[in-house]
């Protein structure tokens, strides 16, 4: 699974490519450790890419309003395009979540190491997620989303074996896309290029999500 994630990296140069811009307080957000139910920032397609801010924790948009539902932070890809419970979405509400890193733990005898999962170069990436609109008893809308997960690559075996669907950059608007067919976008929850990839040790610093500074991305000494 995918359960915390940075995004501490200036955004505007990564949203140029879609002739987006950030207000000016989203453009540095030094996220350093985002977790569940936290808000997060992505893109959808209405129908050209925008930004959009949701909340990590999807529930479906007919989801009755009474609790039963509880968030669900990631999707299975083998099994999104179908579950009922994010089927309409993964048709109609596709989004991508912006990151510029990914924790999971290792487990280690009884002991679970965190580590920090970024791309080579360190850019900013886009995971694919579905998104949900719902509208509260006082009329106001709660966008919420989830992470889709895949199996692991080469590298990300020796740590965890799950690792989130990351879409290489010129994917992301076939993605996001309402008129890409279901199949196809199914096509693309594969375990993005492990050499493109790299991860490190941190600190259990970052197991607790009240922690949001640098230090969380600190390597071990």
């Amino acid at each position: 699974m995918c359960g915390r994630f940075s995004l501490a990296s200036d955004l505007q140069e990564f949203l140029e490519q879609f002739k987006l811009e950030l207000p000016e307080e989203l453009l540095h957000p030094r996220l350093y450790n985002i977790a569940p139910s936290q808000p997060v920032v992505g893109l959808v397609a209405d129908p050209e890419p925008r930004i959009e801010v949701m909340e990590w924790g999807f529930v479906p948009s007919w989801a009755k309003d009474d609790g039963k539902f509880k968030p669900v932070i990631n999707a299975r890809g083998e099994s999104v395009a179908e579950k009922p419970y994010f089927r309409g979405a993964f048709r109609n509400s596709r989004c991508a979540i912006l990151a510029d890193g990914f924790y999971e733990w290792k487990r280690e005898g009884n002991e679970k190491r965190p580590h920090w999962i970024t791309l080579e170069d360190g850019e900013i990436f886009a995971m694919a997620g579905v998104q949900s609109h719902r509208h509260s008893p006082d009329g106001s809308e709660h966008v919420t989303c989830a992470i889709i997960t895949t199996t692991p690559n080469e590298l990300m075996k020796d740590i965890h074996n799950r690792m989130p669907v990351i879409l290489p950059t010129e994917e992301i608007g076939i993605w996001l896309d309402r008129e890409t067919r279901a199949q196809d976008a199914e096509g693309m929850l594969i375990p993005y290029p492990a050499e493109k990839m790299k991860a490190r040790e941190v600190s259990q610093y970052v197991n607790n999500p009240r922690h949001g500074s640098a230090q969380c991305i600190a390597p071990v000494e």
